[in-house]
Order: structure tokens, then C-alpha cells, then sequence
């Protein structure tokens, strides 16, 4: 992967202002904090911020098949398991996003990769979902829970560690 350097922070934060009506939280000393300690993915004008979680961190409940009977279990986040902040493309629909994404899961391969997304937001979500990422739980943002979110879950460990995790 590719990660930023100081020198492509303008052309990434013209990906920010393309999308204002998305991304109208971002700060450009936040984004250069970002790249500052290799937390923007910047490939064939795509961006990619993330972090990684450095202690555990409850999340909500997930669908488990139990012998045909599904249930809900609490999922939590592990320590290295991977927040997904921002994606964007320059370029929406000519396959970038798509390709840059699959290569950030795998260089992400076994840690989960947890995001949330405004609820309005359609196309990101059907993104998400056709990725493999199921919904965990809802969220709200703003000093009067004004924007509500969603949630979601890419797992890429053993589901069975939210079993034996639940039962503890």
C-alpha cells in the first residue's frame, strides 16, 4: 500500500472538498496528523484513512448461526483490529475505489476491519455490503444525535471467538 506523504495533502484534501456534503467534519491539520503517522492510504487518486485500535472496544451485537437458530452476539473489537475512517475516490465509478479497497483488506488480512456510515449514505453502504461487511449496530453523531449511522463489520477472524467471548 501506498501511504501519503505531506506533499499530497492538497490533492487529497480536493477529494475531501469534491465530496463537502460527506465529509464535512474534515479538518486539513487532522488529515496531516493522518499522514504524519502513515494512516492515509493515497493510490490512483484514492484515499483511504484508518487507524488501528490499540485497546479493546465494544461495538455491538452480530448475527451468529447457531445450529440453524440465529442469535446475537457482542462483538468487540480487538487490539490491532483495523477503524476504517474515510474512503474517496476522485474518480467514483471507474473501478479505482474497488481495487484500493481490496488491497487495503488484504493488507489488513487477519484483523477485523470496523467502520461507521451516515445512514443517507446509500451508495457507501451497498459499497460496504457487496465487501462482505454486515451491519453491527446504529450510531449517532452531533450534540443532539442529529446524524444517525450505522455500524459495520468486516470479519477476517474465526467467528467463534464472539461465541466463546459471549458466554464469559
Amino acid at each position: 500500500m501506498n501511504h501519503a506523504d505531506l506533499h499530497n495533502l492538497e490533492e487529497i484534501m480536493d477529494v475531501f472538498k469534491q465530496y463537502g456534503d460527506t465529509f464535512p467534519h474534515i479538518r486539513k491539520d487532522k488529515i496531516e496528523t493522518m499522514i504524519e503517522f502513515d494512516n492515509v492510504i493515497w493510490e490512483e487518486k484514492v484515499l483511504i484513512t484508518y487507524n488501528h485500535y490499540k485497546r479493546k472496544q465494544k461495538l455491538g451485537l452480530i448475527e451468529q448461526d447457531d445450529n440453524g437458530v440465529y442469535i446475537k452476539v457482542p462483538y468487540e473489537a480487538q487490539e490491532g483490529d483495523c477503524i476504517l475512517h474515510q474512503i474517496a475516490a476522485k474518480n467514483q465509478g471507474d473501478g479505482s475505489s474497488k481495487r484500493i479497497f481490496e488491497r487495503f483488506v488484504e493488507y489488513n488480512k487477519g484483523r477485523d476491519i470496523v467502520l461507521s456510515v451516515r445512514s443517507d449514505n446509500d451508495r457507501a453502504i451497498q459499497f460496504y455490503k457487496k465487501n462482505g461487511f454486515i451491519k453491527v449496530s446504529d450510531i449517532e453523531w452531533g450534540k443532539t444525535n442529529q446524524v444517525k449511522g450505522e455500524v459495520y463489520l468486516l470479519e477476517q477472524k474465526p467467528l467463534y471467538r464472539y461465541k466463546e467471548n459471549s458466554f464469559v
